[in-house]
């Protein structure tokens, strides 16, 4: 394995664990809508990963809202809050990936999403005491795809970003770890595809969580990139 050894092991949230991206999707396009306008999936992409400020600021500029930032804002975090509280949509083998990690690895959750959903998240019986650090992008002051969220996260797990392997779904948060000199696992929804040259900031490539593991770990660590 070399000097490129794993240290620590950080989860994104959205669209990584749990199959929330359509959600937040819906809940902004219904905003969108009351208000006369189209949110398209390039809109969609546009705001996957980014901090709660950053995708606040997107929808007031492109919807043209005139309402404030915290109604903006309150309004699509109480609908996803509800959905949370209700049931969490894990997706298919989360809860064994991230408990694997931790029995392993010093794990932590690195998130664009608001605290309050993320505290829901990691209260949750099957993950509860996994993360040694969960933070959200907006306790650093800027989202995926800038570095600041991950390279937080390895200073409070006192681990070399070097040495940190990060799970991530989209563009801005594949390439946030990238810039953060990580080493990139992308298990991009289907749904919600990445082109190749998003893709080129990864290191690795996997289906599902399903097929995270230590090999799939020996895999990133060796730099080989492509479909697992």
């Amino acid at each position: 394995m070399g000097v490129m050894n794993t240290k620590a092991i950080i989860f994104d949230m959205d669209g990584l664990l749990v199959d929330s991206e359509p959600v937040w999707n819906e809940a902004r396009a219904a905003m969108a809508a009351r208000h006369g306008k189209p949110w398209t999936q390039e809109d969609h992409f546009n705001v996957m990963g980014v901090s709660t400020a950053e995708w606040t600021r997107y929808m007031i500029d492109r919807l043209e809202l005139s309402q404030p930032a915290e109604e903006v804002r309150e309004e699509i975090i109480s609908q996803m809050e509800g959905m949370y509280r209700r049931q969490i949509p894990f997706r298919e083998g989360a809860v064994a990936a991230v408990q694997w990690a931790a029995a392993h690895y010093p794990t932590a959750l690195a998130s664009g999403s608001p605290r309050r959903l993320l505290d829901i998240l990691t209260a949750a019986d099957e993950l509860r005491g996994a993360f040694q650090v969960v933070l959200a992008a907006d306790e650093v002051g800027a989202g995926k795809p800038d570095p600041a969220v991950y390279l937080e996260t390895a200073r409070r797990l006192e681990v070399d970003p070097a040495h940190c392997v990060c799970l991530e779904d989209s563009p801005n948060g594949v390439l946030s770890g990238h810039r953060a000199g990580m080493m990139v696992i992308n298990i991009p929804d289907e749904r919600f595809p990445l082109t190749a040259e998003q893709t080129s900031f990864a290191d690795l490539v996997l289906d599902s969580l399903i097929a995270f593991n230590g090999e799939a770990l020996r895999q990133v660590e060796a730099g080989k990139t492509g479909a697992a």
